[in-house]
């Protein structure tokens, strides 16, 4: 078992004996007493909610002021249970012995550039300025004194355990791990973070471990704050400040959190002297489960600081000798909040605005200001999935935990485990019934006997109640020795040393200690007696050949992926009969690091986006139709592997639709994958739709990786990646000409369709472009996939007529209605200009629609026309026609619709195209030069009403204005411009009885 992982797991499993009757009975209201001597007291504007209808469980009160749901509280002069806490664990957990060798090599760089080094120890590593410097890992790394960090230096560590004096990081530095895996500080003194940098990630977590009661300090430089992801384990404080984050778990002597710094805690059971938060200081729980905390002497919040949060609340125990002075104690002050559920062998103060969502179980209560208590109740856990047993061989220790989950992330509190050792002539039993925090350690020292550990599950025991709850998963109980689970939960003695394979990635460094060889190796010279495999096995760029030297650790590298053997021979170094030799046999496994598909850029999680992605996202085929897809083996570093054979099975295919939305899941056959000659393959379905396509290949074990007992030496990872995408077989193009309304068009007029009925679509023009699948009969296409950014490409390589006569332009517009049928029109209303006077003309012109090439679908044309063979445009206008009307008489002003025939010299009249004068904002009569505001005009349909008129008037001009640009003429200048309609009107008395209107103009023609 990795030692670093040996002594956290002691950590994180440090005993907390059960509660009398369960943790929620210390908590059935927001507050209560525990002690005869309890006693509470509440300032005027304090208040409690979530009390027993308004009496709260003390002995005693002093001022008892406040409210308690609303109403005067009052006490019941009883108390509620009691927690015999468990002796403080002053030692939580337990660190290995440090390590450090003498050096005299010293990395000093002040420069800029980059150094690398791959030995195993130093005597100080100090990079300063611009600086980056890379240290390999084969394992350890000992650094005899600091490493020391400033301006924009960075080191890089590759994942391994570093053991050093102490660390000091300031200004612009930064620490990164490449490749990702863990980083183990093992640190003799301080820790002091200064710099601006996220150190570490999720995936690549650098944990400290410090020795000696030395602190870790995390601090703010001039521009921003640190941020260190990574577990801390040290006997001495924790000091954070200015903002600085961390993201782990924590387990110290103390912490102390000021200027908005933050630990974003994960679940667990922790031991401090003392929690110390002020100046919005926050400590958040993350992960399932009630994070617990043990605390000697005294918590205390200040200015907005705040323990646990409303989804993550806590649990804290907090000590304190009853019998004396030093009594524990909790503060909140100021603005501080606590989200959890508080035992204090002492008093708990709460002042100002201070608050408490959860509940409270103490000594003595004493709240001013506004302090508020809101009951929350304690989350109880559900349904126990399995248990588990670990064995750790060097201390014979037996520790059970109830996991609620089939990866243990999350553990069940109060359950009991009763476990037998069938093996055993009594049949042993080990029962845990204290799993209050979800583990329990067996309360004895457990040595392995010769026949093995052969653990069971019992249902039930007459004496203690069995098991319980029953484990829902299966099977119930697993167990581990040092980390590796058991077989059959049978754990076993180590027995005599066997040649057991050495494992590693292809291109990975294998490290071959002496202890591989056997026992009781020689001190002898060693060198290669024959390597048997296909590839070359080298140490460092030298190639490993017979009678090659061999030193140890021999540290080696494979370039094929496949099992080979390698004989080590040594030998006394004398000769003759006096020459002593022996000969050792390993074999390497050597497997690929990673399956990974051959992936294209088809926008990431972002999407696909055509304009962006469609050059770069692969096109793998058509829709109706398999595709192929291929798949790589890499080794370590990225490197792909020469060759590499291994029957895979669980590959899933998904099609996406632009948005990364899954459309459908099929599972491929089994596939027979040969990296030389059968790296690609066939769906063995085929693509139902335009779409994305990606392929999730899972981890997977080489042949010659397999053990015994089915399990795998080394896996091989899978790969999950987005291969390309499909597009239509092919797509076929129809287009229908446009119709005029009445056959004709007016400049300066929206143009009209004709329409059927009331119900039916305009006649416009359009052009319709349908998307098949493979095997897709022409009458039988449809293809709904083939629409948004699949279809963007009928933009980018689509090309529209769009110049009509005189260079007006049309605009078209293309509908995607979801069905894989896409249909251009002309966008909105089309009106062709109206300004110098022209002769009629035919809009019976040609339209074209040309695809280009794009998505292998190869060019396409189509044609159309504007309008109908007959359909016309013309220049046409108003003729309000000249008239005289006798005095004191009603009269009309007619008008006729005009427009220019074969030439501008013939002039025609409209007698079926309907226009009205109504249209008009403002009939005027001028005389004279001057308005005639007594004379009154109307225009009505397609006539002016003139009303009687006292007097006579000769060459009044009248004119409408306001009419549609289609009804008016052009200016009498033929400067390009419109003009209002206007006519003579004469009021005159020379008419005879019985006349009213005599028009000028029309007697005259």
């Amino acid at each position: 078992m990795n030692k670093t992982a040996l002594f956290y797991l002691t950590a994180l499993l440090a005993p907390a004996p059960a509660l009398a009757s369960g943790i929620p009975a210390l908590f059935p209201f927001a507050a209560q007493s525990h002690d005869q001597k309890g006693e509470v007291e509440m300032g005027w504007s304090t208040s409690i909610n979530g009390t027993n209808n308004g009496v709260l469980d003390f002995k005693k009160k002093d001022d008892l002021k406040g409210q308690c749901d609303n109403k005067k509280c009052t006490i019941s002069g009883k108390t509620t249970s009691a927690y015999s806490l468990p002796s403080f664990n002053r030692s939580p957990f337990t660190l290995p012995a440090f390590q450090s060798k003498k050096s005299s090599f010293n990395v000093d760089c002040s420069g800029s550039g980059t150094l690398q080094y791959a030995r195993q120890d130093y005597n100080k590593i100090d990079v300063q300025g611009a600086c980056s410097v890379k240290l390999a890992n084969a394992g350890d790394v000992f650094i005899e004194n600091d490493i020391q960090l400033q301006d924009s230096a960075e080191l890089v560590l590759q994942p391994g355990d570093y053991w050093f004096n102490a660390l000091k990081m300031q200004g612009d530095s930064k620490i990164t791990v490449s490749p990702a895996g863990v980083v183990n500080f093992y640190v003799k003194g301080e820790v002091d973070v200064n710099n601006k940098y996220v150190t570490g990630s999720e995936s690549s977590p650098v944990n400290i471990y410090q020795y000696n009661d030395k602190d870790v300090n995390f601090q703010k430089d001039d521009n921003d704050s640190p941020t260190w992801y990574g577990n801390i384990q040290t006997s001495g404080y924790v000091n954070m400040q200015n903002a600085s984050k961390l993201y782990g778990a924590v387990q110290a002597e103390k912490l102390e959190l000021s200027d908005s710094a933050e630990i974003h805690l994960d679940t667990g059971t922790y031991w401090y002297e003392e929690l110390d938060l002020q100046d919005s200081a926050k400590i958040l729980p993350q992960g399932s489960g009630l994070t617990t905390f043990y605390v000697k002497d005294e918590i205390d919040l200040q200015d907005n600081a705040q323990l646990g949060s409303e989804s993550h609340p806590i649990l804290a125990f907090v000590y304190g000798d009853k019998t004396g002075d030093d009594e524990g104690e909790v503060d909140l002050e100021d603005d501080a909040r606590l989200y959890g559920y508080v035992y204090v062998q002492g008093e708990l103060e709460m002042q100002d605005n201070a608050q408490i969502t959860g509940a409270v179980n103490v000594v003595d209560l004493d709240m001013e200001g506004k302090a508020l208590i809101n009951y929350s109740a304690i989350p109880v856990s559900g349904d126990v999935h399995h248990f588990r047993l670990y064995y750790e061989t060097g201390n014979e220790k037996l520790t059970a935990k109830a996991c609620k989950n089939s990866f243990c992330s999350t553990l069940y509190r109060g359950a009991k485990l009763h476990a037998q050792n069938v093996n055993a002539h009594n049949t042993d039993n080990y029962n845990f019934n204290k799993m209050t925090d979800g583990y329990e350690v067996y309360n004895k020292s457990v040595p392995l006997p010769e026949q093995c550990l052969a653990f069971v599950i019992k249902h039930e025991d007459k004496k203690n109640g069995g098991t319980s709850p029953w484990p829902e998963g299966e099977p119930a109980l697993r167990c581990y020795k040092d980390g590796v689970e058991a077989t059959s939960c049978e754990i076993c003695p180590d027995s005599e040393h066997e040649s057991v394979p050495l494992v590693a990635y292809v291109y990975q460094e294998l490290k071959i200690e002496k202890s591989e060889l056997g026992n009781n190796i020689p001190d002898y010279r060693f060198y290669i007696g024959d390597v048997k495999g296909q590839g070359e096995l080298k140490q460092g760029e030298e190639t490993l050949e017979k009678k090659s030297s061999v030193t140890f650790p021999l540290i080696v590298n494979y370039n094929r992926a496949e099992a080979i053997s390698l004989t080590i021979k040594g030998d006394n170094g004398k000769n003759g009969k006096n020459k002593q030799e022996v000969e050792y046999q390993l074999d390497l496994v050597f497997v690929p690091k990673q399956l990974r598909w051959s992936a294209a850029d088809c926008g990431g999680d972002d999407g696909f986006v055509y304009a962006e992605h469609a050059a770069s996202c692969t096109v793998l085929g058509k829709a109706g139709d398999p595709v192929a897809l291929t798949l790589q083996a890499y080794g370590e570093g990225d490197k792909l592997i020469d060759d590499y054979s291994a029957k895979l099975q669980g590959i899933v295919i998904n099609e996406l639709t632009a948005e990364l939305e899954q459309t459908r899941e099929f599972k491929q056959g089994v596939f027979e994958f040969e990296q030389k000659s059968k790296a690609s393959f066939e769906t063995t379905s085929k693509i139902a739709s335009v779409a994305l396509i990606q392929a999730a290949v899972p981890d997977s074990c080489a042949s010659y990786a397999v053990n015994d007992d089915g399990s795998c030496m080394l896996n091989t990872d899978g790969n999950t990646a987005i291969v390309g995408r499909t597009v239509p077989d092919r797509l076929l193009i129809t287009a229908g000409s446009g119709k005029l309304e009445g056959g004709v068009a007016y400049r300066g007029k929206a143009v009209a369709y004709h329409q059927d009925d009331k119900n039916a679509p305009p006649q416009s023009p359009y052009f319709s472009v349908m998307a098949c699948a493979a095997n897709q009969r022409d009458n039988e296409c449809e293809l709904p996939s083939y629409t948004g950014e699949f279809a963007a490409g009928l933009d980018l390589y689509g090309s529209l007529t769009d110049e009509l006569l005189d260079g007006n332009e049309l605009q078209w517009q293309r509908q995607d209605d979801g069905t894989g049928e896409h249909i251009w029109r002309p966008e909105g209303s089309f009106t062709f200009d109206k300004d110098y006077p022209v002769a009629e003309q035919s809009l019976h012109i040609p339209l074209d629609l040309t695809l280009a090439d794009h998505d292998e679908l190869g060019g396409l044309t189509a044609s159309t026309y504007f309008a109908g063979e007959n359909d016309t445009l013309r220049f046409g206008f108003i003729t309000l026609m000249d008239a005289e009307i006798p005095v004191n008489k009603e009269g009309i002003m007619f008008s006729k619709l005009h427009y220019y025939g074969e030439s501008l010299k013939q002039l025609k009249e409209d007698t079926d195209t309907r226009y009205y004068l109504t249209e008009s904002s403002n009939v005027k009569a001028i005389w004279g030069g001057n308005p005639m505001e007594d004379l009154s005009l109307a225009a009505e349909s397609k006539e002016i009403k003139v009303d009687p008129y006292a007097s006579e008037l000769k060459d009044i001009i009248v004119t409408i204005e306001g009419l549609n640009d289609w009804l008016k003429p052009a200016d009498k200048d033929n400067e390009g411009s419109l003009a209002d309609p206007e006519a003579l009107l004469d009021i005159t008395g020379r008419f005879s009885p019985g006349e009213r209107t005599f028009n000028r103009r029309e007697a005259t023609r």
